[in-house]
């Protein structure tokens, strides 16, 4: 038996990764139910939105669409700018395939899950080349309270895909600054895959090279090299990510968000107390952000064997790991943040995901061999994914009403654009856009409208005996937009500030408005170059390969 299970380990673990990922999220259950907040405006709503926008922009051919036209009744919102469509593209494919807005997202749960355990085995396996030690890590990383809060309670899509790729940046960190700094493509990759990923995580993870540049300050200033490598890493990773960033730059150049100008909340009104902290931890409660209670154990035990750690990188990921811990918390002067572009992270308690990953690090390096047996590591195992089965049993009998039917959350709510609202126009009020009726309104002036039409981004409609007729069109006209396809006399499509950012145009005499959106040449151009940069840095990594 000992020997099949050898000769057969990888495709049985395989197995184990895949059931774990099932009984997991076993909430949303196989029947038809899911757990899930309807009528509050969590992320689940928004995330849902999104994937169905890719998915109708893929039917009608749009393969990346700039401009969610699923949102607002067909007034779209410009959320793909800003939060990369990339990682949404299986359920959405799924969705396309015929499951139902609800089987394509709990599968798409599913996948997150699976490739998750693969993504943090294998990092952990390249860093150690202990197999034992890899799965403990893989499960206990992938099981931690705050990954699966953000999964069944928050439905962050974003932070979900950042936890897959944030295995491989801390092992980048590693490398480049206690082990091999020549592999500090694992950075790259990493950092890419989170940027295309999560806006905010990046600022994070930023944050945690900071902290661990000034840990390893005496070895930097030894070996400069290893600042090179961080250099290449940075480098390589923002021409891999322009295709991201420069779109996003350019609409907020001209346009001016709430976003930037109305922040729903300051950081320091988000900050944890220390009582809630170690409750919620304790009772690892799913309905409140928290570190869960084995990372609880795992930041009081810390302190007491530091100093026994012998491996360098292990200890300063502990003693890193405690201090975002404590900047989580209301110790940290989070006040003095909030005129600063660290207000934007919204909430303190965002580094728990980068707290969970280096605990669990320490947990399964195990460095005073607590697991030495296979049987303790097992026994660890089957706790981590215990405690996440019963909490969200717990969970679900504490509030029943929110054990949801597919069919209630297969109903697509337009509307829910996230509670910031960030991605409107400064001006913008959200209920009067809902309210707005969908069709051209003449605003001043004369002209006759007839036979409108909208499918996607293309909206068309014909005018005649017009007179100076300013029109106000519905969609929120956002930098791309064009009316240049328009025949008679057609003024440039602009953005009505004072009209929640619908567009408007002027039209005289007789003709046909067409508008589109078009795709900016920056938008163009920082893509070629982002395929451009990946295509060159496979090439290298490939000969580089091909001459060992």
């Amino acid at each position: 038996m000992k020997k099949l299970i050898v000769q057969h380990k990888r495709l049985l673990t395989l197995l184990l990764f895949l059931a774990a990922s099932l009984i997991s999220i076993y909430l949303t259950e196989l029947n038809g139910h899911i757990w899930s907040f309807l009528t509050m405006s969590n992320d689940g709503r928004f995330h849902i939105m999104r994937i169905e926008g890719l998915a109708q922009a893929m039917r009608q051919g749009n393969l990346t669409p700039i401009v969610n036209m699923s949102f607002l009744g067909g007034l779209g919102y410009i959320s793909n700018v800003f939060y990369s469509n990339l990682w949404l593209y299986p359920a959405a494919v799924l969705r396309l395939m015929g499951l139902t807005i609800t089987q394509a997202f709990v599968s798409f749960y599913v996948l997150l899950n699976f490739v998750t355990f693969l993504t943090s085995f294998g990092a952990f396996y390249k860093a150690s080349q202990r197999y034992d030690k890899s799965l403990l890590f893989s499960f206990v990383y992938t099981l931690s309270t705050y990954r699966i809060f953000d999964m069944v309670r928050r439905f962050d899509v974003g932070e979900l895909s950042t936890f897959v790729f944030l295995p491989i940046v801390v092992l980048g960190v590693y490398e480049i600054f206690y082990n091999n700094h020549h592999q500090w493509i694992y950075l790259t990759i990493g950092m890419v895959g989170v940027i295309y990923s999560h806006a905010l995580s990046p600022v994070l993870i930023g944050i945690f090279i900071v902290l661990v540049m000034i840990f390893r300050i005496k070895t930097l200033v030894k070996e400069p090299q290893r600042i090179l490598a961080l250099f290449y890493a940075g480098v390589s990773s923002l021409m891999l990510s322009l295709a991201y960033f420069m779109p996003m730059l350019e609409q907020m150049r001209h346009t001016q968000f709430k976003l930037t100008n109305a922040p729903l909340i300051n950081v320091s009104q988000t900050e944890m107390s220390w009582p809630d902290l170690l409750n919620w931890s304790v009772h690892n409660d799913l309905y409140k952000q928290n570190i869960g209670l084995i990372m609880l154990v795992t930041a009081i035990t810390i302190p007491l064997i530091i100093w026994k750690i012998k491996n360098v990188a292990i200890r300063d990921f502990a003693i890193i790991g405690e201090l975002l811990l404590v900047m989580t918390t209301n110790i940290f002067p989070w006040k003095f943040f909030d005129k600063t572009p660290l207000n934007m992270i919204q909430f303190p308690w965002r580094f728990y995901m980068i707290v969970s990953i280096l605990f669990a690090i320490v947990i399964a390096a195990d460095p005073l061999g607590i697991f030495s047996g296979n049987w303790k590591k097992v026994l660890m195992i089957l706790f981590a994914l215990g405690l996440v089965m019963n909490s969200e049993r717990i969970l679900v009998q504490q509030y029943p009403r929110e054990d949801d039917a597919y069919t209630q959350f297969n109903h697509l709510d337009v509307d829910s654009i996230g509670s910031g609202q960030e991605y409107l126009p400064k001006n913008a009020s959200l209920t009067a856009l809902i309210k707005a009726p969908h069709a051209p309104q003449v605003l001043s002036g004369q002209a006759k409208i007839s036979n409108f039409s909208q499918v996607g981004s293309k909206v068309t409609f014909h005018f005649q005996a017009a007179q100076n007729a300013k029109v106000s069109v519905p969609i929120i006209c956002y930098y791309g937009y064009s009316a240049k396809d328009s025949t008679g006399q057609v003024s440039k499509l602009r953005m009505d500030k004072n009209n929640n950012g619908l567009g408007q145009i002027i039209v005289n005499g007789k003709g046909v408005v067409r508008i589109d959106y078009e795709k900016t040449p920056v938008q163009r151009i920082s893509k070629v170059i982002s395929l451009a940069s990946l295509f060159l840095g496979l090439m290298y990594f490939a000969r580089k390969k091909f001459k060992k």
